[in-house]
């Protein structure tokens, strides 16, 4: 069974300031600056939707609370437990 991490950050645009810490403190510079503004008229830092190593270096660089969260699964690429089930179903039981 192999694992495969998939990471992202997850920004709330309402929240964010736009101070731009979280995009300076990507080493993979998987943030971006949005040219849009947010109801409280500041640009908001947005994830550009590749590139995220789940480091969480964004999150710990962010001064606001509730602005950014990284969120981090790993994903089952080869699931040797799943297979059986699958053929067991496709099987009605084994019978």
């Amino acid at each position: 069974m192999a694992d495969e991490e998939i990471s992202f950050p997850v920004i709330n645009l309402e929240e964010c300031k736009g101070c731009q810490r979280c995009i300076v403190g990507c080493p993979q510079n998987a943030i971006l600056l949005s040219d849009e503004m947010n109801n409280a008229g500041y640009q908001y830092a947005y994830y550009s939707g590749y590139g995220c190593t789940g480091c969480k270096d964004c999150y710990f660089t962010c001064p606001e609370p509730l602005a950014l969260e990284v969120h981090q699964f790993k994903k089952v690429v080869d699931d040797k437990v799943g297979k059986m089930i699958k053929a067991k179903v496709a099987n009605k039981g084994g019978k």
